[in-house]
């Protein structure tokens, strides 16, 4: 009875915190956003902003889970130590807003389109970007490494992140910036969750036991390759096989969801079963 009672004390005292954090984390995102987000969703009923805003709570819900999934080290140490990770991750999931914001969605004023056209494209691209950042950082930071391993892993999955979605936007016959600023949310569905399905792939290049330079870059350079190179392949394999009868690009182009989920779905699952498989 004594062992179920602490280990009951002990996973209130983790709820309790991941509460602060959630806190913090809209205080941290009021502070660093020029509008004011109460008055967009209560006066305004920005919905826009309101999935955003979702998708970056989410996104500090995934970066403190995995902090937290890290090796104990005793009750008070383990709430000191994920404080500390969940704080510097906060930090990290700010910049990778305002990397993303300029290279990521770099085509439009991101803050125009949220606040003042209510663009649910751009919400749900955003929050897209949210989410796959956050599994960089979280990756990063539940790696066991050093902060400097943490930090460089985070940049590198960053830049190739970023470097994904130029592909991505290569690879399809149509604008997805041009797409998101015209509010087409079936281009928003196809290119966020392709976002996702790169941030959980490099989650697996970037979590993990650091033992070496050369052999944690090695692996990153692997499952990197794998990301591109495989997605890529299961957008054709929608296009060809699994849709034969509907061209994909002209689908999405065209505003179908339905479509757009479907090869969305899929490339997540696909990087889900390369997350449990390698």
């Amino acid at each position: 009875m004594d062992i179920y009672l602490d280990n009951y004390l002990v996973n209130s005292a983790y709820l309790g915190l991941f509460i602060i954090v959630l806190l913090a984390a809209k205080w941290v995102y009021n502070l660093t956003t020029p509008y004011d987000t109460v008055k967009q969703l209560s006066e305004h009923r920005n919905t826009s902003l309101a999935i955003s805003i979702s998708g970056y709570l989410f996104a500090v819900s995934i970066i403190y889970f995995c902090v937290l999934a890290g090796p104990s080290q005793g009750l008070l140490n383990d709430l000191i130590n994920v404080s500390i990770y969940s704080a510097l991750g906060m930090a990290l999931l700010v910049l990778s807003r305002w990397i993303n914001d300029k290279f990521l969605l770099h085509a439009f004023c991101n803050t125009e389109q949220l606040i003042d056209k209510q663009n649910l494209a751009t919400g749900i691209a955003q929050a897209a970007s949210y989410l796959s950042s956050s599994l960089l950082i979280g990756g990063a930071l539940a790696g066991e490494g050093s902060w400097l391993s943490a930090v460089v892993f985070y940049l590198l999955g960053q830049a190739l992140l970023l470097l994904f979605a130029r592909l991505y936007d290569y690879l399809t016959q149509f604008d997805v910036q041009e797409q998101l600023q015209e509010q087409n949310l079936a281009a928003a569905v196809s290119f966020s969750a392709t976002l996702i399905a790169v941030g959980v792939i490099l989650f697996h290049a970037i979590s993990g036991q650091f033992i070496s330079w050369q052999q944690s870059l090695t692996l990153f350079a692997i499952d990197s390759a794998i990301a591109f190179l495989v997605l890529p392949f299961m957008r054709l394999l929608v296009d060809k096989v699994l849709l034969p009868n509907i061209v994909l690009d002209t689908a999405i182009a065209e505003r179908n969801i339905a479509v757009a989920l479907i090869e969305g779905s899929l490339a997540i699952c696909v990087a889900l079963a390369i997350l449990v498989a390698l």
